[in-house]
């Protein structure tokens, strides 16, 4: 009978280091996916607001955004009924090429008890110094301006949006412009004779143009 009970004790503590090096393990697995996602996701958002310019990414909001969405893309096991994630932006800069940010992970372990692990870091991208660094801007009329409510002043076109690229990149067409009363967007203009699509290799200019 001791020797019955000996085993089933003894079964019982092998199965619960079993459970704590399980969950011990996972933990850790979960943090190791947890930073990668994060350094990822990162680097993909400043890479693209920094260097490729396949991202539109100009701002403090568009660079949060992109990291975002990269992080989510990322993130494992969406199927856990116990997924939570809160991700902390404690700095974003474009124009420093730097992202800092904390993010924590609720999951459920094998075992069925919920865990989470924490993870952060502070990421830098620099931008190429070896490829020149063309800036591409978008204008409409002043009149225009004037209708969708956007400053302008008068007789002189307003810049709608401006991003920069390395040179090589191709330059993307930033969407259309809203119609205002009367008159429709009818496309871009390419005022240097360079068309959108082409191959960025100075700065380029573009007017929205309404019929």
């Amino acid at each position: 009978m001791k020797h019955v009970m000996f085993a089933m004790v003894s079964g019982g503590v092998l199965l619960l280091v079993l459970l704590i090096a399980m969950t011990v393990h996972g933990r850790d697995l979960r943090q190791g996916e947890l930073e990668e996602a994060l350094s990822q996701s990162a680097k993909q958002a400043l890479e693209g607001a920094m260097i490729n310019g396949d991202m539109e990414i100009h701002d403090k909001d568009a660079l949060t955004a992109g990291f975002m969405q990269l992080l989510l893309s990322r993130i494992k096991g969406k199927e856990d009924p116990n997924l939570k994630l809160q991700v902390d932006i404690l700095q974003a800069d474009v124009d420093k090429g730097l992202l800092s940010v904390h993010a924590k992970e609720w999951y459920t372990h094998p075992d069925g008890r919920k865990g989470s692990c924490e993870a952060g870091g502070t990421y830098i991208v620099e931008r190429e110094s070896d490829k020149k660094i063309c800036r591409i801007t978008y204008y409409i009329p002043w009149d225009i301006a004037k209708e969708l409510g956007l400053d302008y002043v008068k007789g002189q076109h307003t810049v709608y949006r401006q991003f920069e690229v390395s040179e090589g990149k191709k330059i993307k067409d930033p969407g259309a412009v809203a119609d205002v009363k009367g008159l429709k967007f009818a496309g871009w203009q390419a005022v240097d004779g360079v068309a959108i699509g082409s191959v960025a290799k100075t700065d380029v200019n573009y007017i929205a143009i309404y019929r």
